[in-house]
């Protein structure tokens, strides 16, 4: 009977660790301001560049302000800072990333 009490305390007590090292990370969508691109044929548009980034639980995503990107421009790669806003993914619900966040009134 002893016995039984520690293996089902054993048990308890694994499925409680396994389930809280499920959510030692985050995952936050971030959507930068807006720039011009060029393209080879010299067009210029306005783009946004749009990235899912995995942090750690005990950062928010909200205080990610800004990311470095890496470009090819002539041949050598530029790395530039843009500013961006990200909000959390529920990756439990989620299944696609959203293409807009939504305005906060």
């Amino acid at each position: 009977m002893k016995t039984r009490k520690i293996f089902t305390a054993i048990l308890l007590a694994a499925v409680v660790v396994a389930f809280a090292a499920c959510k030692k990370s985050r995952y936050c969508h971030c959507i930068s301001e807006s720039y011009q691109s060029v393209a080879l044929d010299g067009s210029t548009s306005t783009v946004a560049d749009t990235v899912v980034v995995n942090v750690d639980r005990g950062f928010k995503c909200e205080h990610l302000l800004e990311l470095g990107v890496q470009e090819l421009k002539n041949g050598e790669y530029v790395t530039s800072t843009r500013k961006v806003d990200c909000l959390e993914l529920d990756m439990d619900t989620v299944v696609t990333i959203p293409t807009e966040h939504p305005t906060e009134d």
